[in-house]
C-alpha cells in the first residue's frame, strides 16, 4: 500500500487532552497508586479514548500493558480488558490493580498478614518462629543493591507473601513487595538510573516492614474505592485478562478485539529493564539483566534479520540518517521500527473489522537526528491497512521520568546541561481496522 505522510508539526495542540489541572491524587486514584512506574500515562488518557471509542461489554486491549492503567480503566468502563507485557514487574503490578478483593475479606487477610510482619520487626525476639528467608539465587546483585541483614528480613517477608493461600491477596502482597524494593535498598531515589544513594550506603537501608505496612493500607484504600466504582461484571480477581508475553506475538485469536489503547515504547525503551532490576531480581523469573533486556521491543542484541527494514519510507531515512552519526544507534532504530511494524500487524489481526487502535507517543530525538516516531507509527499503520480517523496533539504537563534525555544517547537523564527536551508533547493517533 502506498506510503501516506501527515504532518504534525502544524498540528495545533488540543488542550482538552493535556488534563494539567488535575492533581497527583486525582491521577493516582482507585489502584493507580499501587505501584510506581516510569512515564506512566494518567488514567484520565486511556478513560476518554475508551469511552468514546468503544461501548460497554466491548474488548479493550493493551499490547504495552505497562502498570495496567488502560486494564483498570476498561473495567471501570464496563468493558472486557485484557493486556500483555514483556516486564515481570508490569505483570506484578496489573494484575494486582485489576483484581480488586471484596474489601471486608480483604481487611481481614492484611489483619492476619500484619500480625506476621510484627514478628518480623521483632525478630530477636525467641517467642516467635519465622520462616527461612526466601532469596533469589543471584548474590552478586543482591550484595550491590542490599546488605546482608536486609537481604534475610526482605526473603523473610517475601516467604510469608508465599505462603499467603488466597491468590488475589498473594498478588495484592507481591505487589506491596515490588513497590517497595527501592525504598529499602541502596537506590538513589530520585535517579531515572539505577544509582546507589551514597547516603543510604553510609548510614544504612530502612528496615522494610515499616513502608511495606504504609503502602499495605494505603492499597487497601485504594482495593475498597475500586471496588465501590467497578460493575459488578467487573469485580473478582480474574475478571482482566493480564498476562506476560510478547507485543510482537499476541495470545488472543483472530478479530477478538474491538478497542486498542496503548503508549508504545520508544527506540531506547529496554533501559526501562533497568528501572525495574530490584523486581526482577526478587519476583521475576528472570535472574540476569542482560537476558531481560534483551526481550524489550528494539533490542538489536537479541534478533536480526539481515538487511530488512521497516515498511515506512520515514523511518528508513530515519536509520539512514543516524547511520552517518552511528552504525549501533542506527541498528536499534532499526530494530525498534521493525519491531514496532511486527505488533502493528498483530493488533491489526486480533482486532474485529471496523476496530480501533489508538496510540500516545512522543518524537525525540537522538544522536542530532530527529526520531519521529508518531509519524513512523502512523505509516506503519497505514501500510497494514489501517485508516487514520484523527490525530491530536496533546501537551504533556509532567511525566514521571524527566523531560530530558541525552542529546546522543537517547536515554533518559537527570542532568539538564546539554540535554534535550524529550516529550514537551505527544500524539495521539487513532485508526480503524477498514473491512
Amino acid at each position: 500500500m502506498a506510503q501516506r505522510a501527515i504532518d504534525l508539526k502544524r498540528l495545533e495542540p488540543d488542550f482538552s487532552w493535556s488534563f494539567s489541572d488535575l492533581t497527583a491524587q486525582q491521577t493516582g486514584y482507585i489502584t493507580h497508586c499501587y505501584h510506581r512506574y516510569p512515564a506512566k500515562f494518567i488514567p484520565q488518557l486511556p478513560a476518554r479514548l475508551i469511552r468514546e471509542h468503544s461501548a460497554e461489554g466491548d474488548v479493550v486491549l493493551d499490547p504495552f500493558m505497562g502498570s495496567g492503567t488502560t486494564v483498570v480503566e476498561a473495567l471501570v468502563a464496563g468493558r472486557r480488558a485484557c493486556g500483555i507485557d514483556i516486564n515481570p514487574a508490569a505483570v506484578i503490578a496489573s494484575r494486582a490493580k485489576a483484581s480488586p478483593v471484596e474489601p471486608g475479606h480483604l481487611r481481614a487477610a492484611i489483619t492476619d498478614f500484619d500480625e506476621k510482619l510484627a514478628r518480623v520487626e521483632d525478630e530477636g525476639s525467641s517467642l516467635f518462629t519465622l520462616p527461612d528467608p526466601q532469596l533469589p539465587s543471584n548474590q552478586d546483585r543482591l550484595d550491590f543493591w542490599f546488605p546482608r541483614d536486609q537481604q534475610r528480613r526482605l526473603g523473610i517477608v517475601l516467604a510469608l507473601i508465599e505462603r499467603t493461600k488466597d491468590m488475589a491477596v498473594r498478588r495484592f502482597l507481591r505487589c506491596t513487595f515490588s513497590h517497595v524494593l527501592k525504598t529499602v535498598s541502596y537506590w538513589l531515589m530520585k535517579s531515572s538510573k539505577p544509582t546507589r544513594s551514597k547516603v543510604k550506603m553510609a548510614n544504612g537501608v530502612p528496615h522494610p516492614v515499616a513502608p511495606f505496612r504504609r503502602h499495605l493500607r494505603k492499597m487497601v484504600r485504594a482495593n475498597a474505592a475500586l471496588w465501590g466504582v467497578l460493575p459488578e461484571s467487573s469485580r473478582g480477581p480474574d475478571t482482566a485478562d493480564v498476562r506476560r508475553g510478547d507485543a510482537r506475538r499476541l495470545p488472543w485469536p483472530n478479530a477478538h478485539v474491538d478497542l486498542v489503547v496503548t503508549s508504545p515504547p520508544y527506540v531506547t525503551s529496554y533501559e526501562y529493564a533497568d528501572l525495574h532490576q530490584l523486581t526482577t531480581l526478587w519476583l521475576g523469573d528472570l535472574t540476569e539483566l542482560a537476558v531481560a533486556k534483551d526481550q524489550f521491543i528494539g533490542s538489536a542484541a537479541a534478533r536480526s534479520r539481515s538487511n530488512a527494514e521497516a515498511d515506512s519510507d520515514l523511518g528508513r531515512q530515519i536509520v539512514a540518517d543516524l547511520r552517518l552519526r552511528s552504525a549501533a544507534k542506527a541498528e536499534e532504530a532499526r530494530q525498534y521500527f521493525l519491531d514496532m511494524n511486527d505488533v502493528f500487524r498483530e493488533c491489526h489481526r486480533v482486532l474485529k473489522p471496523g476496530g480501533v487502535i489508538a496510540n500516545v507517543i512522543g518524537n525525540t530525538s537522538l544522536e542530532g537526528v530527529e526520531i519521529l516516531n508518531a509519524q513512523v507509527h502512523a505509516e506503519l499503520k497505514h501500510s497494514l491497512g489501517f485508516r487514520l480517523v484523527a490525530t491530536v496533539k496533546r501537551i504533556i504537563p509532567s511525566k514521571t521520568l524527566p523531560q530530558v534525555r541525552d542529546p546522543k544517547t537517547g536515554k533518559f537523564t537527570s542532568t539538564l546541561a546539554g540535554s534535550v527536551h524529550a516529550y514537551p508533547e505527544e500524539f495521539i493517533l487513532i485508526f480503524r481496522k477498514q473491512g
